[in-house]
């Protein structure tokens, strides 16, 4: 073969993820696997009503995101996915508002690529608020509850 050999890109990937992509709402995934890795984003679109009094979800969660940020108290998310606060629909929350949380306990469950990946808190104390809602996707930083 010569360095002139084109090489051929396999979609299949690429429309994998992009459909996932879509499927949780996400801005950004990445995929790798040995020597192959492959990464789609799409730019993240906001929405403003001028003189509205009701805030669009984005600038809620925005909002919250700077209200709790660098808050000490705050269990941030370790990934990009889907919130689920309970093991399976229909069963009791892990934690409520007012439940007294040991460091290690098992707050809520974040889905990533179809698979669910439990989130511990590192704090111990009671849960202050809880700052997402279940089936909710959330980013890598964000907050999620307040522990104190």
């Amino acid at each position: 073969m010569s360095d002139k050999t084109k090489k051929i890109i396999d979609a299949k990937p690429i429309k994998d993820l992009s459909k996932i992509l879509e499927d949780l709402n996400l801005t950004e995934i990445s995929y790798s696997d040995g020597d192959f890795s492959v990464s789609v984003s799409k730019a993240a679109v906001t929405q403003t009503i001028a003189s509205s009094p009701i805030q669009s979800q984005t600038e809620q969660v925005e909002n919250v995101e700077a209200d709790f940020k660098n808050d000490p108290r705050a269990i941030k998310s370790p990934m990009v996915g889907t919130v689920y606060l309970q093991p399976e629909p229909g069963a009791n929350k892990f934690v409520d508002i007012g439940s007294q949380i040991k460091s290690g306990q098992t707050l809520l469950i974040i889905e990533a690529m179809k698979t669910m990946n439990p989130i511990e808190s590192s704090l111990q104390g009671k849960v202050l608020k809880v700052l997402v809602e279940n089936e909710q996707a959330v980013e890598f930083g964000q907050p999620l509850m307040l522990i104190g």
